[in-house]
């Protein structure tokens, strides 16, 4: 699991450069709503991370991101080549 973006902006769910396998997830700390963006290949991981750091019952909502980037290449960077003399 990979937090892309904690305790953000929901509007930030919209992002289409964000991988297909991104949510964002709705909890509650202190009765304040906040919102994270979270990387990961289930929505079990993502709610056991939270149930065991939040409790059960401040998870709110996990849900799709409008994200559309194929997982393995979000945040690429091609290695640069070394010049041959």
């Amino acid at each position: 699991m990979n937090i892309i973006h904690k305790d953000c902006d929901k509007s930030l769910s919209k992002d289409r450069s964000l991988p297909l396998d991104s949510y964002l997830v709705t909890y509650v700390v202190k009765e304040e709503l906040k919102y994270d963006i979270v990387q990961s290949s289930s929505k079990t991981e993502i709610f056991d991370h939270y149930h065991d750091n939040y409790g059960g019952q401040n998870i709110k909502s996990i849900k799709w991101t409008d994200g559309k980037v194929n997982p393995k290449l979000y945040g690429y960077q091609p290695k640069l080549e070394k010049k041959k003399k």
